[in-house]
């Protein structure tokens, strides 16, 4: 499909609470994650990417600066993840009118999966893009599990304004376990939660 075309939704609004600082500021090989992912989704081919921010928001924009993206305020961000989710989704139906046509999907990811790769969002989008008809999503499959960061075909786009509470994109990957092709992803079980994810993290080579 010459006219695939993902948009992006980098949700970032959370607090880090049991980590102690906000895990979107922690630098790997002297870059934040916030900027990391944002980077890797516009150099994925994404447009527009939209990250959005909540807490500590005036404090995270500036690492946007440099960036092609458009940021997305939650003000509701203490209500869970799938609010910033519902926020970044309606803030890309009032750019375009109309996404579902122009928009074939949309990339949904998050800035504390610190071995995320440009190549594992160029093969999510590859796959996306050959899928079978009936996947109507592509998402990372780790840990037992298929999670973020994945892709929602554009039909899907409804389901994603309907987010709430605190696992949005997960609950609808569930509800449509059979339209779900998962691509293996190890890396994806590193995450950042807790101060000694931290430590384990900063002793791994990237």
């Amino acid at each position: 499909m010459s006219d695939f075309r993902c948009a992006a939704v980098l949700l970032a609004a959370g607090a880090s609470t049991r980590l102690g600082r906000p895990k979107q500021l922690i630098l790997l090989q002297e870059e934040s994650l916030l900027h990391r992912t944002a980077r890797l989704a516009v150099e994925a081919g994404c447009s527009p990417v939209l990250v959005v921010l909540g807490f500590e928001a005036d404090q995270l924009r500036p690492q946007l600066a440099d960036l092609p993206v458009e940021i997305v305020l939650n003000l509701e961000w203490q209500q869970g993840m799938g609010s910033s989710l519902r926020a970044g989704m309606n803030a890309l139906s009032s750019t375009q009118p109309d996404p579902r046509p122009a928009l074939s999907a949309v990339l949904v990811l998050v800035c504390d999966q610190p071995r995320l790769t440009l190549d594992h969002l160029r093969e999510l989008l590859t796959r996306h893009r050959g899928g079978a008809p009936h996947a109507a999503i592509t998402a990372s499959s780790y840990a037992g599990r298929a999670g973020v960061p994945a892709i929602f075909a554009a039909p899907l786009f409804p389901d994603l304004l309907a987010s709430a509470g605190d696992r949005g994109a997960r609950d609808l990957i569930l509800a449509h376990a059979a339209a779900v092709q998962r691509i293996p992803w190890p890396d994806g079980e590193t995450d950042l939660d807790t101060p000694g994810d931290l430590g384990h993290l900063m002793q791994r080579k990237f």
